[in-house]
C-alpha cells in the first residue's frame, strides 16, 4: 500500500480487494489505514457482504462483521461503520478517529449532486473513465442542479472534458472543455479546450476553435508553447521511450519477449500508481 504499517492482528491468508483503487488488505491495520486515506471515496457498498465475509473467515473478526452487517441495512450509518472498523484495533487515537467524523459530517451536509460528483471525480481519479462520465452525465441531467451556480455546471463540464481525455475522446472532451469554459470563463478550461482540440490532430478543428473564441494573441501563444513543452517532455520520458523499444521487439518477431516485458511494465506501473495515490 506504499507505507510500512505496523500489524499486530492476524494477517489474512488470501487479501480483501477494494476494486475502485485496485488495492489488497491483508490486516485490520490496513484496512484502517485504507479507509482514513481515502475518506471521500468511502461509501457504503465497499463494505458489502463479502467484506465482513473477509473479516470473519480470514482475520477470525466475529463480532465486528457482525455490527457492520447490522449497520449496513441502515443507509445512513456508513459514519457508524467507519468509526467501528476503526475502533477495532489501535492504529488510529481517538483525535484521528474524530477528525475522519468530521470529515464525513461535512460530506454528509452536501447536496446530493455534490455527493454525485465526489464519487465520480474519484472514479476519473482512479481510471475508471467510463463510470465517471457516467455519474457527470447523470449530474446534469438531474433536478438537483437547479440551485446549482454556473461555476458549478463549469467544474462538472470540465471534470467530464478531463474523463473523456482519459479514454482518448478528444473531441468529446473539446466539446466538455467548451461547455466548461462557456459557464465558468476560466483560462484553465479554455486552456483544456485548446489542448484537446491540438491532440484531435485536425488543424483545421483547431483553426475553427480560435475563431470561435477570439482568442487573445498572447494567451495562445502560451497554449502553443505549453502543449510543445508537454509535448516534448512525453517524447522523451521512459514510459515513451519503453514503448517504442516494445514496437522494436515486436517488429523483430520476439512475440514471447514482447508480452513478457508489456505484463512486467504494466505491473510496475500499476504498483508505482498506488504508492504514489496512498502517500
Amino acid at each position: 500500500m506504499g507505507k510500512l504499517i505496523e500489524c499486530f492482528g492476524k494477517i489474512a491468508e488470501r487479501p480483501y480487494h477494494f476494486k475502485l483503487t485496485d488495492t489488497n488488505v491483508y490486516t485490520i491495520e490496513e484496512v484502517c489505514y485504507y479507509v482514513y486515506n481515502n475518506i471521500y471515496i468511502i461509501q457504503e457498498e465497499i463494505f458489502d457482504k463479502a467484506f465482513t465475509i473477509w473479516l470473519r473467515n480470514e482475520l477470525g473478526m466475529e463480532v465486528v462483521a457482525d455490527k457492520i452487517d447490522s449497520m449496513r441495512n441502515d443507509r445512513n450509518n456508513l459514519k457508524d461503520i467507519v468509526v467501528t472498523i476503526c475502533c477495532s484495533c489501535d492504529y488510529y487515537d481517538e483525535e484521528q478517529i474524530n477528525e475522519l467524523i468530521g470529515i464525513m459530517d461535512s460530506i454528509a451536509n452536501l447536496s446530493k449532486w455534490q455527493k454525485e460528483k465526489i464519487k465520480a471525480d474519484n472514479y476519473c481519479r482512479f481510471g475508471s473513465y467510463e463510470k465517471a462520465i457516467e455519474e457527470y452525465t447523470k449530474i446534469l441531467g438531474t433536478d438537483d442542479m437547479l440551485n446549482a451556480t454556473e461555476e458549478d455546471y463549469g467544474r462538472i463540464y470540465h471534470n467530464m472534458g478531463t474523463a473523456f481525455c482519459g479514454m482518448g475522446s478528444f473531441i468529446k472532451a473539446s466539446d466538455s472543455f467548451e461547455h466548461a469554459y462557456a459557464k465558468n470563463r476560466k483560462e484553465e478550461s479554455l486552456r483544456s479546450y485548446f489542448y484537446a482540440l491540438k491532440l484531435t490532430g485536425d488543424k483545421k478543428l483547431f483553426d475553427k476553435g480560435i475563431k470561435k473564441f477570439d482568442v487573445d494573441l498572447q494567451i495562445l501563444n502560451n497554449i502553443m508553447e505549453d502543449f510543445a513543452r508537454m509535448d516534448e517532455d512525453t517524447r522523451n520520458s521512459k514510459g515513451i521511450r519503453r514503448i517504442m523499444k516494445l514496437e522494436g521487439i515486436m517488429k523483430a518477431g520476439y512475440v514471447e519477449e514482447y508480452y513478457e516485458k508489456v505484463d512486467a511494465y504494466i505491473n510496475q506501473w500499476k504498483e508505482e500508481y498506488r504508492n504514489e495515490i496512498h502517500r
